[in-house]
């Protein structure tokens, strides 16, 4: 008995592998070339962010059949990343400002104010002078695919915290008259004649 049921097993097990599909081998080696040409075209300054205290940077990456859709889904996957690493410059560049600004013995409702302003800049943050550092497009399959880097600087960081200010009346009456407030229109000031020279060599 023991051995027609070992038998039986036996032909069960031969009639399952009889029922496998054979393997691909042509798909396979076709799949795996496609991964290894995927992973060699990666840009390097994707895989390794830069790094400074001037700007923030973020990547992204997208594949679509039209190479403009590519480039918007990747610009699009790295404004996502780049909203929330804004949203930690921004914060706090905000409390360096109230620091400097709690220095010049303004009341506490001003200063209130102040961190209404700061609060909100961070709910609502926003990408818009983002500038597209370097874009590589590649294809893939018969798709495209784009890497995009993100660079989001320092200066214009500090133009946001400038506007939002200014539109709060309260804060900007009593703030204007400050050093902190100064110093940060001496900064914006100082980037727009950066953007003037720089502009002018590129003319010549």
């Amino acid at each position: 008995m023991k051995t027609i049921s070992i038998l039986l097993l036996g032909i069960v097990g031969l009639i399952g592998c009889a029922n496998k599909p054979p393997i691909d081998v042509k798909s396979v080696d076709y799949k795996t070339k496609k991964v290894e040409t995927a992973i060699s075209q990666i840009p390097k300054w994707f895989l390794e962010i830069p790094k400074d205290e001037e700007n923030v940077y973020s990547t992204g990456t997208g594949v679509a059949p039209d190479l403009q859709l590519a480039v918007d889904i990747a610009t699009m996957n790295a404004k996502t990343t780049l909203a929330d690493r804004i949203n930690g410059k921004l914060d706090a560049m905000m409390k360096t400002f109230i620091a400097k600004v709690g220095q010049d013995d303004l009341d506490s409702e001003v200063l209130t104010e102040v961190e209404k302003v700061a609060k909100n800049l961070i709910a609502e943050v926003d990408v818009a002078g983002y500038t597209p550092t370097s874009v590589e497009v590649f294809s893939s399959g018969t798709q495209f695919r784009a890497f995009i880097l993100l660079t989001y600087s320092e200066k214009e960081a500090r133009k946001v915290i400038v506007n939002r200010l200014r539109k709060n009346n309260l804060a900007y009456s009593k703030l204007k008259a400050t050093d902190a407030w100064k110093e940060l229109e001496d900064e914006i000031e100082e980037n727009k004649r950066e953007i003037k020279e720089s502009a002018k060599l590129e003319q010549t």
